[in-house]
């Protein structure tokens, strides 16, 4: 892909970077990609509405993601016989909501109003990588975003990955969004089977996968609401 067209600014650019990655994706001898898709970037008025919705601030480098692609959609699987499982460990999935979709309400789809406590109020999903689970923002009740992404097991967690907005996306193109790759940044799940056989596969699958960003940077509890 030619990205000279593209113009440069001062702000975070990620597609590029993206768009890179699919490329190499493409030329992998043992991946083959499933699904893509890049959709056309938010428009101003949609950045404004969530800006609102979020109590007056998006995390810092959002606005500038979605001003170049409203979400974007990346789904593999590899081939290396050494690791091969035949199994959801194979695949790779990114699929991160359009803005509109992320600060929509997500009543009775993540929290329910049946559960007095509403724990999961707060979730807002931002990549849906698995039906089950997903990297969230958290909403407090102020409206205002907390600083850092979660990942959200739905209606049974939440943790804190402990990194912002722009490093998420550094790590979820290093790690091409491989199976439950976002284990591995949490306190809690950074031992578990799936955090230690991602570790393993892309070491042996990409040789520039950087294991050192892909550990707990604190140590984040569970939040409620």
């Amino acid at each position: 892909m030619n990205y000279s067209n593209r113009r440069a600014n001062t702000e975070p650019s990620f597609l590029p970077r993206f768009h890179h990655m699919i490329d190499q994706l493409q030329v992998h001898p043992h991946i083959h990609i499933i699904d893509l898709h890049l959709p056309s970037p938010a428009s101003r008025a949609d950045i404004a509405e969530a800006r609102q919705l979020a109590g007056g601030h998006l995390l810092p480098g959002m606005e500038a993601f979605y001003l170049e692609t409203n979400g974007l959609m990346v789904q593999w699987e590899h081939t290396l016989p050494e690791i091969q499982q035949g199994d959801e460990h194979d695949l790779g999935s990114i699929e991160i909501l359009p803005i509109q979709e992320v600060m929509q309400s997500w009543q009775e789809v993540i929290w329910f109003e049946a559960d007095t406590e509403h724990r999961f109020r707060g979730v807002k999903p931002l990549d849906f990588f698995a039906p089950e689970a997903c990297a969230c923002l958290v909403q407090q009740v102020d409206g205002i975003l907390r600083p850092t992404i979660y990942y959200h097991y739905l209606g049974e967690f939440l943790y804190d990955t402990g990194v912002n907005f722009i490093e998420y996306l550094e790590r979820l193109l290093l790690s091409r969004g491989s199976w439950y790759w976002i284990e591995s940044l949490c306190v809690q799940t950074c031992n578990s089977s799936q955090a230690l056989d991602f570790l393993r596969r892309m070491s042996l699958l990409f040789a520039d996968f950087q294991p050192a960003l892909f550990q707990p940077r604190s140590l984040p509890g569970i939040v409620q609401r």
